[in-house]
This record gives structure tokens, C-alpha cells and sequence, in this order.
């Protein structure tokens, strides 16, 4: 026996699983997710200073020491990383795992209070 033959002798059968089938297939995608894009905290910053006509060392000298010591008196940090190139200075900052959106808004405040307190000392 085919599926095609029994669907003709049973009629009353294949409607109620089609019907079945329908239904169970509305509620599955009523019940799926909405969301796009999952929500995620970005925990990283990057500082970005411009020197200009300053070597690569006068930049690590100058700039870069100040700003990484003012970031590093934040007990939030997981760790910090600089690169000093003519011209210019990038120190990326990485916040602990154990800070979620609620509380990162905050560390990034503390954060921007103690750059703008180390911008007192720039050239």
C-alpha cells in the first residue's frame, strides 16, 4: 500500500493529521524567539590620543604612560593595552566579566572621570 491510497480510503484520517499538523506548525512559530539580534555588552574602550609632529617615543613618553596610569587606579579593569605611533596613542581598556549592563554604565563614568583627569598632564 502507498501513501496516496491510503489517503483516499482513509479521508476522515488525513484531514484530522493534516489539520493536526497545521495547527502544531502555528503554534511553533508563535512560540519562536523575536529577537534579531541578541542582546551583548561591549566591555572593551579604546582611547584614542592625537600628538601630531611627536615621535612614537615622545607619544609612549608623554601620552600613553599618563593615560595608562590613570586607567590603571580603576579596580574594574580586566587589562590594559597600549600602541604608541608617530603622532599618535591608542590604550585599549577591557572591563572584568563580572560587570553586566547594569552596572558597566557606571565603570565607564569612572572611566572617562579619570581620563579627563589625566588630560590635566598632556602636552
Amino acid at each position: 500500500m502507498n501513501i496516496a491510497e491510503i489517503t483516499i480510503k482513509y479521508k476522515l484520517v488525513s484531514l484530522v493529521f493534516t489539520v493536526a499538523l497545521l495547527v502544531g506548525g502555528i503554534k511553533a512559530y508563535n512560540q519562536l524567539g523575536r529577537l534579531e539580534d541578541p542582546e551583548f555588552t561591549i566591555k572593551t574602550a579604546q582611547v584614542v590620543t592625537y600628538y601630531p609632529g611627536a615621535s612614537a617615543l615622545e607619544v609612549a613618553n608623554e601620552v600613553t604612560d599618563e593615560i595608562e596610569t590613570a586607567v590603571q587606579q580603576l579596580g574594574q579593569i580586566d587589562y590594559v593595552k597600549s600602541n604608541s605611533k608617530a603622532g599618535m596613542s591608542i590604550v585599549t581598556v577591557e572591563i572584568k566579566d563580572s560587570y553586566n549592563k547594569t552596572t558597566l554604565p557606571q565603570v565607564w563614568d569612572e572611566l572617562r572621570r579619570k581620563v579627563g583627569d589625566a588630560q590635566k598632564n598632556l602636552p
